[in-house]
């Protein structure tokens, strides 16, 4: 399923949405949805996965006091480049995923560790505790926002930029098929990225894949 909605339409924060992409795994017993962020209904979800990442130490923008993440993600709504959407796993929410287009993220050899190309889409992921407790749950996490991500032409490839610190999310991006880059340094982040080329291969036989890799 795919609404006709283009990956960045702006949205009105306080509105709430359909989903945009469901996908069902095991047989039909793990239902992945993906539908855009509801802010008002959302939050008391995101703001305890937030609280968790700072109990847990990890340098991220949980460091930012609520009211100017909500900011931030009603901003990220309305916005041409830029998209937060909701996972439910069986209509529950579960996970936030951020994708942004790579040209809005700075293109200068000093602004970050990626140097970002035409294609490029740089994304974010916050999980539930929900998700460690579901088996492959995080795999089809990501299955099915790489299906909808590479359904849209536009999106050539993923970047996803992990702190060194978070070992969970490390570990799920090489285990779903990242590759990691091997081109600009920076101090503690390393970056990983899913091209087209390597979705247009594997994309049918994920379940299978992420069994092989356990």
């Amino acid at each position: 399923m795919n609404t006709t909605l283009s990956l960045y339409t702006p949205l009105v924060p306080g509105n709430k949405y359909d989903p945009v992409y469901r996908q069902s795994f095991a047989k039909g017993n793990v239902t992945i949805t993906l539908r855009p962020l509801q802010l008002t209904e959302d939050w008391p979800f995101i703001s305890r996965w937030l609280l968790r990442e700072i109990t847990r130490k990890l340098p991220m923008t949980s460091h930012l006091p609520e009211k100017h993440l909500r900011e931030t993600y009603s901003i990220m709504l309305e916005c041409d480049f830029a998209q937060p959407l909701m996972g439910l796993i069986n209509e529950q929410p579960a996970f936030l995923i951020e994708i942004c287009h790579g040209e809005k993220q700075g293109n200068g050899l000093d602004e970050g560790p990626h140097d970002f190309i035409s294609g490029d889409h740089s994304i974010r992921l916050l999980l539930s505790p929900t998700i460690t407790h579901i088996r492959h749950g995080g795999d089809y996490t990501l299955f099915t926002c790489l299906h909808y991500f590479f359904s849209f032409n536009e999106v050539q490839r993923l970047v996803w930029e992990l702190h060194e610190r978070d070992r969970q999310l490390l570990q799920l991006a090489q285990h779903v098929g990242f590759d990691k880059s091997i081109g600009r340094r920076w101090q503690g982040i390393q970056v990983y990225l899913y091209s087209r080329e390597k979705y247009q291969l594997l994309s049918d036989i994920y379940p299978r894949y992420a069994q092989k890799q356990t």
